[in-house]
């Protein structure tokens, strides 16, 4: 974390007789005003500003008078030479100010500027920049004849190790900006800026800046699915390892179902400071590409449907869509698709391999680790005997081929709630019984609601059929409560035996 510039050190600085920074005065063009006029008017009257909430002009230690306890020291500004009494520096400040703001600045600290035998003289009282601020970026706008518009972005920026709950220390960060808008107007004495603030004017209280517990909002609650836009953009600045990953997706899976809301933000991201200082960023604004490569058939079709329409708005947005697009061609180049296959299965737990609708070797329960009552249902026609086993958390249905004994494994599903301690099956999406109906749509965005389904003992019932390769089989996510509580992979073509 920032620390605060020791005030020993600067009044070293001072005594010492270091150059301070000046502001020299502005002539306003005879021209029209433009941008870059108004913004070097700003960073003039900034330094002065920051004169009397800040910092201090530069001092003379040589000269020195006391007066209630305090040391003023002449003022000696190089850059403001002909400033060498209170009439001249008040002048100068309504050079830049209007008469109130000009006003305000004389009493906001009173003892600080004083007059000794017609001399100018000051008391240090440099204050310590802002410790979380990173930047400030300027930008100015016309408003109307007579009026322009300054803008400050302040660039929040801070991380530290603290402890948490489980006795470790983990990151603690701050990020985002603040922005406050200034006015400079035509008056009668010329134009002056009718509003300010200090240039290091971080407001930590604004709603685009946050302070994030990597801890906290992870591993302990999960808070980061419901941040907004920016705020995840944030996270990630100072989230890695096991902290990125998930947030990383989560942001590409944002960008397939809002694009234009996430290339904003990470063109916000692009063009800030944190470029500057963190290597890093440009993997963060390319991270929906790289992400992307690894969805599967459906949302990765989309994604690339995504990347050839999106229409940005402006230059910012089209560079961050091109770091996208390169992101997603390399990482999908020389990869192969998962077969479809493997869709409709459970991993085993304990086994980490998948458990997968088709033709099994040998009899039940196939070499998996598998306990069960098996219970004949019937003859199946052409398709051969019919089983039906229960093995608790897991439940199968399979039929026997009457011409060499295979085995077809037709219906699979599990309705077992998240145990850390005994496992649990789960889909090769990762995804398991217990997760909410948001997860459900992070992880199967394809799966639809059966509008005709109707249960005593579920809710709602969504499916995921993705048709083509996979003929007819789906998977279908039961909900109570909002909480998926069972899932069934099945075979639509050989679970007609059942009745």
């Amino acid at each position: 974390m920032r620390s605060l510039f020791p005030l020993f050190l600067i009044l070293t600085a001072l005594l010492a007789g270091c150059s301070g920074t000046g502001a020299p005065s502005v002539e306003v063009p005879d021209r029209p005003m433009s941008s870059e006029d108004v913004i070097s008017a700003y960073e003039t009257a900034a330094r002065v500003y920051d004169w009397f909430d800040l910092t201090t002009m530069t001092l003379d230690a040589a000269d020195s008078r006391r007066e209630n306890g305090l040391t003023y020291y002449r003022v000696a500004e190089p850059e403001q030479p002909e400033v060498t009494t209170l009439a001249a520096l008040t002048e100068l400040v309504e050079s830049y100010f209007s008469p109130e703001l000009a006003s305000s600045l004389f009493a906001l600290s009173p003892e600080h500027y004083r007059e000794f035998d017609g001399a100018l003289y000051a008391a240090p009282g440099d204050r310590g920049t802002n410790m979380y601020l990173l930047d400030k970026t300027v930008t100015a706008e016309q408003a109307e004849d007579g009026h322009w518009t300054v803008t400050l972005t302040f660039w929040a920026d801070s991380e530290s190790r603290e402890p948490q709950a489980d006795g470790n220390l983990h990151t603690v960060a701050t990020a985002g900006y603040s922005q406050a808008v200034l006015d400079y107007e035509k008056t009668g004495d010329g134009w002056r800026f009718t509003s300010f603030c200090p240039s290091d004017g971080l407001d930590l209280e604004a709603g685009t800046v946050f302070t994030i517990n990597y801890y906290q909002d992870f591993e302990a609650t999960g808070a980061y699915r419901d941040y907004s836009d920016w705020k995840l953009v944030c996270y990630l600045i100072h989230a890695d390892g096991a902290y990125a990953e998930a947030p990383s997706d989560l942001l590409a899976r944002r960008f397939l179902e809002r694009p234009e809301d996430i290339l904003k933000a990470l063109a916000l991201l692009d063009a800030s400071p944190y470029r500057e200082t963190y290597a890093h960023i440009d993997g963060i604004v390319a991270g929906p590409g790289y992400s992307a490569a690894n969805f599967y058939r459906e949302d990765k079709a989309d994604f690339q449907e995504i990347l050839a329409s999106l229409r940005p708005a402006g230059q910012a947005e089209q560079t961050v869509l091109e770091k996208i697009r390169a992101a997603f061609a390399s990482a999908s180049s020389g990869g192969e698709e998962t077969p479809i296959e493997t869709e409709f299965s459970l991993i085993v737990p304990g086994e980490k391999r998948l458990l997968t609708l088709g033709a099994q070797e040998g009899a039940f329960p196939w070499g998996y680790d598998l306990e069960g009552a098996v219970t004949y249902t019937g003859p199946g026609d052409t398709y051969g005997t019919v089983y039906e086993v229960d093995c608790g958390d897991l439940r199968l249905a399979y039929s026997v081929s009457p011409d060499d004994g295979t085995e077809y494994l037709f219906r699979l599903s599990t309705s077992v709630r998240y145990d850390q301690a005994g496992g649990h099956f789960c889909t090769p999406r990762g995804f398991y019984c217990g997760y909410d109906l948001a997860h459900l749509g992070e992880v199967y965005s394809h799966a639809v609601e059966l509008e005709t389904f109707q249960s005593d003992i579920y809710d709602a019932c969504y499916v995921y059929e993705p048709g083509g390769d996979a003929f007819c089989k789906h998977i279908a996510f039961f909900v109570r409560d909002g909480v998926v509580i069972s899932i069934e992979s099945e075979d639509l073509r050989d679970s007609r035996l059942l009745s």
